[in-house]
């Protein structure tokens, strides 16, 4: 092996295992990065760790990639039911459908926060086309469907943002905009 051999080995090994600990914390601490970029950390932690089968040549390193690519298996497999496609967005927040496979949430409000989403709020029966949030009273306008007895209705709906939300002034705004005041019990 030469001496960049010897380097780009490291390297690697560097960029996997980096790979590998920003993809444990992030599946520890229950973080939401946007643009699915925790996808983006686990598939680069499985490649790097699969090529050291054909950059190394040592028994372990061999069963290592082995491992990973099992892995791999399992990550196509979990990255299809944890997908959570995007309903819609604004440039502070983001209405995405749940990945949960058995969930009684139809729709998850995030905040935009840098490179995470932050979890704001759980909706029943809302399946939003576009939203209008209403940062001032905690509320959030939703246009879309929303469920209604047995098959679903197009409407708008006046909704709870977050815990700063103003009941009072929420009524008053749907009163003034012609909105159909609604709670996500």
């Amino acid at each position: 092996m030469k001496l960049t051999d010897k380097r780009l080995l490291i390297l690697l090994i560097a960029f996997h295992a980096i790979m590998l600990a920003l993809f444990v914390y992030i599946v520890i601490s229950g973080v939401q990065l946007r643009w699915h970029l925790g996808y983006v950390i686990f598939w680069a932690a499985a490649l790097f760790g699969m090529t050291l089968y054909f950059i190394r040549d040592t028994i372990i390193s061999k069963i290592y990639s082995i491992c990973w690519i099992g892995l791999s298996v399992i990550g196509v497999i979990v990255t299809f039911i944890t997908y959570d496609s995007v309903y819609c967005e604004t440039d502070k927040y983001i209405m995405k459908e749940p990945s949960e496979i058995i969930g009684f949430d139809s729709a998850i409000l995030y905040e935009k926060k840098g490179l995470l989403e932050i979890e704001k709020q759980r909706y029943k029966g809302v399946y939003p086309h576009s939203m209008t949030p209403l940062d001032s009273i905690g509320a959030i306008v939703i246009y879309g469907d929303f469920a209604r007895g047995e098959g679903l209705g197009k409407g708008v709906a006046i909704l709870p943002l977050d815990d700063s939300f103003d009941e009072h002034k929420a009524k008053e705004y749907a009163l003034n905009h012609s909105i159909d005041y609604g709670t996500t019990e």
